[in-house]
């Protein structure tokens, strides 16, 4: 048996190799690899012994080969039967230069990586040292075997590959998955659900610590949104999401019990079996006001000991996690995939008044607050902000006026003065129609994008009623 060894990592492979020896491999290295090796007692045979030469091109060209890939695909004769490859670190290059990056560009790992897993039936790939130990284990392999380390290695390929688009070409339009584990379930419970990251690029998962509790692909949405909304809403923010829309949102006021009882207040009957997200810290007093509610997920930046004990008797999940976003978003969707860059950056172009009436400084304060929130609710999304709180919320409607009645019913329902509060709107006002009905209810300030070919309407009727009309130059939908 021949086994073909060419390691960027040398990590474990004295062991590694000295194992094969033992069970009856013949060794043939790479230049370096088995320099490495025979320094260290271990009897290995140089590859030029097969191949005639040793290596051009500065190092470069070691083991493309034609006797090399005829011994790794040919069916049958003189062959490898275990190829062991991992590439050059181009990960560890790409904060530095680009001809640091050209130099950690491997070619040759890749093509026998290929090459072994094409073969997969006859030959084994090894391409992470991580892998020895179970290589070790399960020998000899079955042709299941060989084809799971087949796998690994060709998502090795893809991974890589990736991440010299991404980095080396600047190419923001590819795509690979890792660290995929399956999770309890999908959308419904009879669905199948994996989750993971992609690949080369740093994700909130890095930074999410599940104290207690597991995830389903509903949460993990619910808990991203959340996490969003509270980061554009400012630090000790409270925020509460329900299927991805925040039913209670409040930026930091007086202290953090304060701040979570407004949030909850926004809309306490849809806060049930909700997320809620602390952008901050859950200390023990903070857990008190908490716990009396059921929630499916408490999660914040920080939760204490003291508090964690608190919650102990609770149903839901506890989490700990760092707000992130991403400067690219990906959709796959029946095969199609969907690429936009994130909504990020100011939630406005402009603040332009375009009525005689002036708003006022609290009512500017909570027209920047509620366009943060808004622009994460579905649309078309018609939100009510009072005193740097949400009091309603009208999400996903196909009409932007029901949107506008729910809001104000929301509030009405839950004890709020819809009087002096903020309209916003994700999008135009196409219709006069939901500036009435909250001129109606005493609202005196209304934000919307702009844009709608009866902008005058709507600037018409805010100037008889003395309102004030805001437009931002920015839609802001969320599908």
């Amino acid at each position: 048996m021949k086994a073909l060894l060419s390691v960027s990592n040398k990590e474990g492979i004295d062991y590694f190799a000295s194992s094969l020896l033992t069970m009856g491999f013949e060794l043939y290295g790479t230049e370096g690899t088995a320099k490495w090796l025979s320094e260290r007692g271990i009897k290995v045979h140089k590859l030029s012994e097969i191949t005639g030469f040793s290596q051009l091109a500065g190092g470069r060209v070691k083991t493309l080969n034609e006797k090399v890939f005829e011994m790794i695909l040919a069916p049958e004769g003189d062959h490898f039967d275990l190829i062991v490859v991992n590439l050059y670190p181009f990960a560890s290059s790409v904060s530095k230069e680009t001809d640091a990056m050209i130099e950690n560009f491997d070619i040759g790992g890749v093509a026998l990586m290929r090459a072994a897993a094409k073969n997969y039936k006859r030959v084994t790939i090894i391409s992470s040292p991580k892998q020895y130990e179970e290589f070790l284990k399960k020998y000899p392999l079955n042709i299941d075997d060989r084809r799971e380390f087949a796998k690994k290695a060709m998502e090795t390929v893809v991974k890589y590959d990736t991440n010299i688009l991404s980095h080396l070409f600047n190419s923001p339009f590819q795509i690979a998955t890792e660290e995929i584990h399956k999770i309890r379930y999908g959308e419904n419970p009879h669905q199948h659900a994996w989750v993971g990251k992609v690949a080369n690029n740093p994700s909130l998962l890095d930074k999410l610590n599940v104290i207690r509790g597991k995830l389903s692909y509903n949460n993990y949405i619910d808990l991203i949104a959340a996490a969003r909304i509270a980061a554009s809403c400012g630090d000790n923010s409270a925020v509460i999401v329900k299927h991805t829309n925040p039913c209670g949102a409040s930026k930091f006021s007086k202290d953090p019990v304060e701040t979570f009882k407004r949030a909850l207040s926004g809309d306490p009957k849809s806060a049930f079996g909700g997320v809620l997200y602390i952008n901050g810290r859950i200390d023990l007093n903070l857990a008190k006001a908490i716990k009396p509610h059921f929630w499916d997920i408490i999660s914040a930046k920080e939760i204490t000991e003291e508090a964690r004990k608190l919650f102990k008797k609770k149903s839901a999940s506890l989490i700990e996690l760092i707000p992130f976003s991403s400067e690219m978003e990906w959709r796959v969707l029946d095969g199609v995939v969907l690429i936009q860059e994130s909504d990020s950056g100011m939630p406005y172009k402009e603040l332009k008044c375009v009525t005689h009436r002036i708003p006022s400084a609290k009512e500017i304060s909570d027209a920047k607050f509620g366009l943060e929130v808004i622009r994460h609710t579905k649309s078309n999304a018609v939100i009510l902000v009072k005193d740097g709180m949400l009091i309603g919320s009208g999400a996903g409607q196909p009409s932007r006026v029901d949107s506008a009645k729910i809001a104000i019913e929301k509030a009405k329902e839950f004890g709020h003065e819809v009087k002096g509060s903020v309209m916003i709107s994700d999008g135009f006002f196409p219709f006069p129609d939901s500036v009435q009905i909250g001129i109606e209810n005493g609202i005196k300030c209304f934000v919307e994008p702009g844009g709608s070919k009866r902008d005058s309407e709507s600037i018409s009727i805010c100037e008889k009623a003395n309102a004030s009309l805001i437009f931002t130059s920015k839609r802001l939908f969320r599908h």
